[in-house]
């Protein structure tokens, strides 16, 4: 973006790049979360297989995924052993209800473009996903890990959306106070050539007033970030939430980025009013 005369250093375009970052990830996940209850409504008719008559289970009554029929352990890549969905039967009903609604979103193949197994693995983990794609049918035990499972992926993001408005509100406020400063700046830095001392003297001390500003600023921030990591509850090696909302901008940290922009500017400020006071003494 180009920079206009009242924003000579990149602090607004690292905001307004976070702005529309965030704006993306927010409708991404909405569309996510609705795909993700739509499938739990489809799931609602497909049937488990049923105890035969000779009295083997084929449907158990709780899922044994650490080793379930058709196979020795779990798998994610396509086209390894294990049974193919007849059709009809309920694998193939859940795959199909979850290729049209989770794998049909409109940022699937951009953001995933994963097979329909790995998709599974990713959202609910290799040991389900086994049973929803290598055993011979689609069992009660299977069912309830899978409503807990698509329950639980909703949740997140829930949880996700809720984070990413406090995060707006955040990206909108220091927008707002950081613009003030750099107003006040555009006025000081005009006033240094006409100013005598005591003026410059005056244009010194609000100078340190909006570091101070641009302190606070920082200081918030950091509040919101640490607020991020406590709600989310965030793994020690997945990457925190800005690093994964501003993975494809400038600045991971755009606040921070634009108040040291912004800081850089009072640095340069206050040098060329002491050296106009140095001049005029």
């Amino acid at each position: 973006m180009a920079t206009t005369t009242d924003d000579p250093d990149d602090s607004r375009a690292v905001i307004d790049d976070a702005r529309e970052a965030l704006r993306v990830e927010r409708r991404r996940t909405v569309d996510g979360r609705e795909a993700f209850r739509a499938f739990r409504g489809r799931l609602d008719s497909v049937p488990t297989a049923t105890v035969s008559s000779g009295g083997s289970p084929a449907s158990a009554g709780s899922a044994d995924f650490s080793s379930p029929a058709g196979g020795s352990g779990p798998a994610t890549d396509a086209g390894v052993r294990g049974p193919a969905a007849p059709p009809g039967s309920g694998l193939a009903a859940v795959r199909d209800a979850y290729a049209e609604t989770v794998m049909s979103v409109p940022h699937y193949e951009a953001e995933y473009d994963d097979t329909y197994e790995r998709s599974l693995a990713a959202e609910f983990g290799p040991e389900l996903a086994y049973a929803l794609t290598r055993t011979a049918g689609y069992h009660a035990g299977y069912e309830s890990a899978l409503f807990d499972a698509v329950d639980a992926a909703i949740e997140e993001r829930e949880r996700l959306l809720k984070r990413i408005r406090v995060e707006s509100d955040s990206l909108d406020r220091a927008g707002s106070r950081l613009a003030a400063v750099r107003r006040e700046i555009v006025s000081l830095d005009a006033a240094v050539p006409e100013g005598g001392f005591g003026a410059l003297d005056a244009c010194r001390a609000r100078a340190g007033v909006l570091v101070e500003d641009c302190d606070r600023i920082a200081a918030r921030r950091q509040r919101v970030l640490a607020e991020h990591e406590r709600e989310l509850r965030l793994d020690d090696d997945a990457p925190d939430l800005p690093a994964y909302l501003y993975q494809g901008t400038s600045a991971t940290y755009p606040v921070l980025a634009a108040v040291g922009s912004v800081g850089d500017r009072l640095d340069d400020l206050r040098r060329r009013i002491e050296r106009a006071m140095a001049r005029s003494g």
